[in-house]
């Protein structure tokens, strides 16, 4: 019955496509079914255009390739309060995922029955409106774009990776265990055999990009950075000690798990800012 989770963690976009598929394939009588399945996708294709808006108003330029962003005071504050603000739904998500599964873990069955498909699909569509509608909120109360979220987040784990001392290190440490983990997950589920091509071919390129950050942050774990300049240099050890200045709110922040649910999507191209080179 694990099958039927194939949306938890870093591959849950995968299942919803899969559920909405489902959905779509059953016409009308899905519609009647599960309308609130389908209230849930119409939520999702609302949120892109709220997050895409939020770009629009909230302009952020992340500094060029190569460069680190230097982290601001308040706008790391209003960063933080914007993952605390929708971090409850996350969890929430989390709780409900794991209740369904050990409801339908003793049925013994290989596959997930056509019902139980529907089911989760209904369920992970509405928990991951859930998460985005308060994700959206909290960026809205706090005056940022996604972009900027996403750009502050690779900073801030780029930052304690970069950090010398044994606590940070540690930190690091943790963050990297946890992608590693992630990956170990996603290569469980590419050696199913039932996957459908797209699901497949969704987790291949969930695979590729956490692939991709866990290198750069090994990358940049290196005592010696020497393409940065001066300038980046300053800022990355100004980045440090205001991350230690807030070390009890940050510790509490980092979930990777969290991080893969909402990148992506409008504002990914913010992503990658601060960590190349």
């Amino acid at each position: 019955m694990k099958k039927v989770l194939i949306g938890l963690g870093i591959g849950c976009g995968v299942f919803i496509l899969a559920g909405i598929g489902l959905m779509l394939a059953g016409g009308i009588w899905a519609k009647n079914k599960l309308g609130g399945s389908f209230e849930a996708v119409q939520a999702m294709q609302e949120q892109e255009q709220e997050l895409a808006a939020l770009n629009a108003s909230n302009p952020f330029t992340p500094p060029p390739e190569g460069q680190v962003l230097p982290l601001d005071e308040q706008r790391l504050l209003a960063y933080l309060s914007v993952r605390e603000a929708a971090m409850p739904a996350f969890k929430d998500f989390e709780v409900k995922s794991k209740e369904f599964e050990a409801k339908h873990n003793g049925d013994g069955a290989e596959e997930p029955g056509f019902n139980a498909a529907m089911d989760a699909a209904g369920l992970f569509m509405g928990l991951m409106a859930d998460v985005r509608k308060a994700y959206i909120a909290g960026l809205k109360a706090q005056g940022m774009s996604p972009a900027e979220f996403q750009s502050i987040t690779t900073t801030v784990y780029a930052s304690m990776v970069a950090d010398s001392t044994d606590q940070l290190r540690a930190m690091a440490a943790q963050g990297k265990t946890m992608m590693a983990t992630q990956l170990a997950e996603v290569d469980k589920r590419l050696a199913s055999d039932s996957l459908s091509d797209a699901e497949r071919a969704q987790l291949e390129e969930s695979r590729t990009q956490l692939q991709e950050t866990l290198d750069s942050i090994e990358q940049g774990s290196a005592d010696e950075e020497p393409g940065l300049s001066e300038a980046s240099k300053k800022a990355a050890a100004a980045n440090v000690e205001l991350l230690k200045k807030h070390k009890d709110r940050v510790e509490l922040m980092a979930n990777v798990a969290f991080d893969g649910f909402v990148l992506g999507g409008a504002g990914a191209e913010g992503q990658s800012a601060g960590l190349e080179d």
